[in-house]
């Protein structure tokens, strides 16, 4: 069956999300919910609006966390306070209205658009934690993020203390100190993780291409636990680059037979 729904249907409902993560920063309470265009895959009304709840939900588990561990702070629970009034705003901008599709809301075409879109979004959340602009992430010219790298080597001058420069880590792991912005890098983090979990409840084992045993993994569950192990290890900007475009999407293509735009 499907129903139309419009911007205005949503209003209530993420009025009372963002009050819900309000009361989240004074009240220790834990809360699961469950987003972003995808990197060069087709998309539809059931995918976006799956990508934004699932934006949602991650956005505030960060406050969760926030609450819950030393190593947050309540900066990070305002960066994701806003971050879900952005949400609200992209939608009651929007003059146009989600067409979902209740009998094919959750089948593994739709839910694998959802994992492309969300690498996307690590690659947005990865590169603004150190610096790195988005378009660049996004891109698949490696070339981008070498220039990148260069010019920001000049810039550096006799300097090299200057918070993170791709040119000291081009290939190995860095530490949560070199950070420019904690909140991106834990939100990335975030995200990863929740890639994982639908991945395992949603797509293990429906791929149309297995390429291994049932006692193997395969090639896809390789990639997103690669990406969740590195993004967690904080690697590189350019190793995550090299996860999501060589290994994620293509992957996720072939697995379920994802078209790419036109």
């Amino acid at each position: 069956m499907k129903t139309r729904i419009t911007a205005s249907d949503y209003k209530l409902a993420i009025i009372g999300i963002s009050i819900i993560c309000l009361l989240l920063i004074s009240v220790p309470v834990g809360i699961n919910v469950k987003i972003i265009q995808a990197h060069n895959f087709d998309t539809d009304d059931n995918s976006t609006f799956l990508t934004l709840i699932n934006q949602i939900l991650i956005e505030t588990r960060l406050i969760n966390n926030s609450i819950h561990s030393n190593d947050l702070n309540n900066t990070n629970s305002i960066e994701s306070i806003n971050n879900i009034i952005d949400i609200y705003d992209d939608i009651t901008i929007s003059e146009d209205s989600f067409i979902v599709d209740s009998d094919k809301f959750y089948n593994n075409t739709i839910m694998a658009t959802v994992v492309a879109n969300l690498a996307d979004e690590v690659l947005r959340k990865y590169g603004a934690a150190f610096s790195v602009p988005s378009n660049i992430m996004l891109s698949m010219d490696f070339s981008k993020i070498v220039n990148l790298t260069e010019s920001e080597s000049d810039s550096m001058g006799q300097n090299p203390s200057t918070s993170f420069h791709p040119s000291n880590h081009s290939t190995e792991s860095m530490t949560e100190s070199e950070f420019d912005y904690a909140a991106d890098y834990y939100n990335a983090k975030e995200i990863s993780d929740r890639i994982v979990e639908i991945y395992e409840g949603d797509l293990r084992g429906f791929e149309t291409n297995p390429e291994s045993d049932n006692n193997s993994p395969s090639a896809l569950e390789t990639s997103l636990y690669e990406l969740q192990r590195e993004v967690a290890s904080v690697a590189s900007p350019m190793k995550i680059m090299e996860i999501v475009h060589a290994k994620v999407h293509p992957n996720l293509q072939l697995a379920f037979n994802l078209t790419l735009k036109r």
